[in-house]
This record gives C-alpha cells, structure tokens and sequence, in this order.
C-alpha cells in the first residue's frame, strides 16, 4: 500500500477531521477525501463513519490502525536516519500548547528563536487544557505543550525551569507585617486564584497535603487582573515567585512566605508521542528548550529603555 496513504489514515484517526489531518500533513482536504476513497476501495470497509462534525473509526479502523501506526513509525525512523530536516527553508506549521503565563514569560523568547533560526516556520499556540493534554499528545493535536502540572498518565517531560509559590498582597493587608503569614491567617484569609494558572492543582495538593486546605473566594480568568485586585481588595493571592518579583516594582504590593516550605514547581515540556515527522519535530523541541531557558525570570518584564 502506498505509504501517503498510511499516513493520511494515522492522521485522520488520530485528529478525527480531515481537515485537521490535512492541516497536518501540509496537503489540502481534498486530497485526505481521494485517499481515504482509494483506501476504502482497497480494503472494503468505510474506515471512519461522520458523526457531527468528527469522523470515528469502524472497528476495522479501529484494529487496523495500531499495526498501520507501529509500521508508519519504523519506516519514518528508519528514513529520519538519513534525512535532514532544514529549518532554514522549510515552511512547516507547529502546533504548541501553552498558559497565560506560558505565552507572557516563554512565547517572545521562542518566537525570536523560530524568526531565527526557521524563518518560514509557522507557529500555532493553543491554550493550555491540562485534563485534554493526554489526548492531544497522543493524537498529535499538538506538538508540544508546556505545562507546569503533569498531564494524566504515563507522561514523562524535559524540566525547563522550577518556580517557588509566594503569597501576594496589598502592601497595607494585615498579614503584611509578617514575613511568614502564620498558619491559621493564611487559612482564614480571602484568596484570589486564577483558572489561568495550570500549576494551581499541584499548589492547591501540595497544601492539602500539610493541613493548609483553603477555598478561594474569587476566581478570576487571568492573571493581568490579580495585582489591581489585590490593591483595592482584600484579598491574598499564591502567585509564583518571579511573577511576585515584578509586580511588586510597579505595584504597591508585598509579597511573604507561605506558613510550609514547598517544593518547586517544575515547568516541563511534553512532546506529542505520534512520530509523523520526527526530524521536525526534535528540531522544535531542542529550539523552544534552548529559547524558554534562555528567557528572562522575571513575567511582564519591560525592555530596558535606551538611553537618550
């Protein structure tokens, strides 16, 4: 069988629209329909039934595509054995997922990398799900994704950087004049917490573990709202370190230890664990890796002014 067509099959079954499988393979949609119609003259079978807006697999898709995907793998690690992938004229498209904080602190380092070392790359952020990153990195939706809490399941990713949690406030809040906020204030405190913040269910754990359970009474959706909202309210807010570090040069806030030490937070990179085009893809890799550690510490850190 041709192997343009082993490869439009793992990408259909592993995106579920032709579209998205088209997307990835760099082809238009039309060519994915004329060989998914050839394959399904060759093996009789439909392969993959419309529902709504998705194409799921028959059950023969469904018991054809490990053995389908298992050889696509060998043969493109075979060929990526004597291939080279050349950033500098190629025009690939990657997908990576990312935070809020992953965009403000990682994306401008990573993007000047691409512009340039890959300047006809193109690249796609989408926003960080960490309970849908398992089925994105094993259907390749997305080719990496930067997370500060593991994924579910059997996920292992390179550390980028580690990162302490503080707690922020107004600099005229009670708690202020302490420089670590005892136990029982910390638990009867009003917190502010972001959904923005893909560490906070590792933070929230954490706490748990040692007797700190606390519920906020204020989610917000992002974190650019949190320090005028911890200026004009009463709130408290567990933030990491370096983001505190900033905010509390342009705002008047404080920022003190938690009652417990905790361990860091790590940031790690997972890589999408579908193999279609592996050279691309480790080039990716290696290049956000060196970007995001060579970012600056410091989140919403303005450039230094030129002199006059």
């Amino acid at each position: 069988m041709d192997l343009n067509l082993l490869r439009v099959f793992v990408a259909v079954y592993e995106t579920g629209t032709a579209t998205a499988a088209a997307q990835r393979l760099f082809v238009t949609q039309s060519a994915v329909s004329q060989s998914l119609a050839r394959m399904r003259r060759e093996l009789g079978d439909p392969l993959f039934r419309r529902e709504g807006r998705v194409l799921r697999a028959t059950p023969a898709a469904q018991s054809l595509y490990p053995e389908l995907h298992a050889a696509l793998a060998r043969i493109e690690t075979a060929i990526a054995g004597v291939a080279e992938f050349d950033p500098g004229t190629s025009t690939h498209r990657f997908r990576l997922a990312l935070s809020e904080l992953g965009e403000v602190g990682f994306l401008p380092a990573i993007l000047e990398a691409l512009a340039r070392t890959g300047p006809g790359i193109t690249l796609e952020v989408v926003p960080l799900d960490v309970r849908a990153l398992p089925e994105w990195l094993s259907r390749g939706k997305v080719d990496l994704a930067i997370a500060s809490t593991p994924p579910p399941g059997e996920f292992v990713g390179e550390i980028l950087k580690s990162e302490r949690y503080v707690l922020l406030m107004s600099d005229s809040h009670p708690l202020a004049r302490h420089t670590r906020v005892p136990r029982a204030a910390f638990l009867s405190a009003q917190h502010l917490a972001t959904s923005g913040d893909s560490a906070a269910p590792g933070i929230s754990t954490a706490l748990d573990r040692v007797g700190l359970r606390y519920s906020p009474s204020l989610v917000v959706g992002h974190f650019s709202t949190i320090p005028g909202l911890l200026h004009t309210g009463p709130w408290v807010a567990v933030v990491p370190s370096s983001l505190a570090e900033n905010w509390v040069q342009t705002w008047p806030l404080v920022a003190r230890r938690l009652p417990v030490e905790l361990d860091p937070i790590e940031v790690r990179l997972y890589a999408r664990a579908t193999s279609h085009e592996s050279p691309a893809l480790s080039w990716f890799q290696r290049t956000v890796v060196a970007a995001v550690k060579s970012a600056p510490r410091q989140f919403w850190s303005p450039p230094a002014a030129s002199a006059p």
